[in-house]
């Protein structure tokens, strides 16, 4: 049996799996000061976990912390995912594929491999990232903005008049207090810049590009669109063990 963590910046989701069945999945939010502690909590390794499955975008001190907390409960394998600049007929636009956070990368590869069709991969996580691939699967760049609550969180910081809590109401109407103004905008902002790109890139293609939508916020902010998105969870766990099933 196969563990499979995807390791964002502020959370970590997981699955179990099973001749490549999910047998349980989750998520948790990490301690990055201890995320030993964290991991300790929220996963239970047996003797059956033969092999971890990982995809890593907190970097290097994360990994170690991950490596330390895998040798105390045995001699389990530990295999980290990494871009290429091909994969199935899926061909990255970055010269420097460092640069793109491997759980970007792997979405692309589970989508692509599932639909082989123009795509607008969108993922809600702390930061909020688009990825357009044509029919060819050229990827041909993306963007990044910050997620609902980094966006929030810097009005709250940065302008001395708000000082509210974090809500997720999804709404983009008209607001007739601050909460609310603070709230409905940073969702119209989000879900604006997510409309044009489709809409700009649709007109590009000729046709209307398989629209996907993934990540902790997504629930929030599908309703909220023009275009019709299709919700897919764990697309990084999928890409992480389509990448992983494909170099062995």
């Amino acid at each position: 049996m196969k563990l499979l963590l995807d390791i964002g910046n502020s959370s970590v989701n997981w699955a179990s799996e099973k001749e490549s069945n999910f047998l349980s999945q989750g998520s948790f939010i990490y301690d990055k000061k201890n995320i030993e502690d964290s991991l300790e909590n929220n996963l239970l390794l047996t003797e059956k976990t033969s092999k971890i499955l990982l995809s890593n975008v907190a970097g290097k001190d994360i990994y170690n912390s991950l490596n330390c907390w895998i040798k105390k409960h045995g001699n389990i394998e530990l295999w980290e995912s990494s871009i290429d600049k091909k994969f199935g007929g899926l061909k990255i636009s970055y010269k420097e594929t460092e640069q793109m956070g491997v759980d970007r990368w792997l979405s692309m590869i589970a989508s692509w491999n599932k639909h082989r069709s123009p795509l607008c991969l969108v993922s809600c996580g702390t930061a909020l990232t688009i990825d357009l691939v044509n029919s060819e699967g050229n990827h041909l760049g993306g963007y990044i903005l910050p997620g609902h609550d980094l966006m929030h969180k810097a009005l709250v910081d940065n302008a001395e008049k708000i000082n509210i809590k974090i809500t997720n109401t999804p709404s983009i109407g008209y607001a007739s207090n601050t909460e609310a103004a603070v709230n409905n905008g940073v969702f119209l902002a989000l879900v604006s810049a997510i409309d044009r790109i489709v809409k700009e890139f649709s007109s590009e293609l000729g046709v209307m590009p398989k629209c996907i939508i993934s990540g902790g916020n997504a629930k929030l902010i599908k309703p909220l669109l023009e275009f019709q998105f299709k919700h897919e969870p764990n697309l990084v766990l999928h890409g992480l063990l389509i990448a992983h099933n494909t170099s062995i």
